[in-house]
């Protein structure tokens, strides 16, 4: 039997080894065939060597599928990493191009910087904090107003109320629960129960209004506006109370 002239060095050391034969060193495919054709086995068992030889070739082109099958799967990595990194640097870009967006028209980047600026835009557009306590109902009127202008995230209002205070109520927060703390109608509730004016207080407070040196006309305006409006309110509060104890 000829051995096939497209067998490989490694499949004959295979076929070699599998007959028990001994590899000499440095061992070409030339020699290595010499060597397998010499061989006893061979001679007395040439379909032994066949099924061998048979057997190598299948070995190889096994792993040559298996090793074709990993380079496509490691190709199909690559590219998908390349996918994801380019995905990664398109996120990266966008989000530098926002940032970069709400630098240059003064947007904040973050949920502080968004709060102060609030802040100051909510102190701008309405009344100052009261000094006397019948005042803190317009003081509401005009913050919730503001709150409306801006349009406030409910989340925030409580913040920045405690934010515009200050000291003013720390001594009433001290009652209210670290729940509490962040829920804008519990905090105004308790702070016009402390301050609750009677009617003939909110229409005095719009009569002798006037304008303070520290406040802008749109200021001014508001504290009116806010002054005259919860009169409106205390007024009928109070003849709804009375046509409800003609009821009774």
């Amino acid at each position: 039997m000829a051995l096939k002239l497209n067998v490989k060095k490694d499949e004959l050391i295979w076929v070699a080894v599998e007959m028990g034969l001994e590899i000499p060193s440095k061992a070409k495919i030339i020699d290595l065939k010499k060597l397998i054709e010499s061989s006893a086995v061979y001679k007395n068992d040439i379909e032994f060597v066949r099924s061998l030889v048979e057997n190598a070739l299948e070995k190889s082109k096994q792993e040559a599928e298996k090793n074709e099958r990993e380079a496509e799967i490691q190709l199909e990595k690559i590219k998908l990493s390349q996918i994801e990194k380019q995905l990664e640097l398109a996120k990266v870009r966008k989000e530098s191009e926002k940032n970069s967006q709400s630098l240059e028209s003064g947007e904040p980047s973050s949920i502080t910087d968004k709060l102060e600026s609030l802040v100051k835009s909510i102190k701008t557009l309405t009344i100052q904090v009261p000094v006397r306590s019948e005042s803190f109902n317009l003081f509401f009127h005009a913050l919730e107003k503001a709150f409306q202008i801006k349009s406030v995230p409910d989340e925030l209002k409580a913040e920045i109320l405690l934010n515009i205070l200050g000291e003013r109520v720390n001594n009433l927060l001290t009652y209210v629960s670290q729940e509490d703390l962040s829920n804008y109608v519990k905090i105004k509730e308790l702070i016009l129960r402390e301050f609750e004016p009677t009617p003939q207080e909110c229409l005095s407070n719009f009569k002798k209004a006037r304008k303070l040196p520290s406040e802008n006309y749109v200021q001014f305006a508001s504290r009116l506006s806010a002054a005259f409006d919860y009169y409106c309110v205390c007024v009928s509060c109070v003849k709804l109370m009375n046509s409800a104890l003609c009821v009774i």
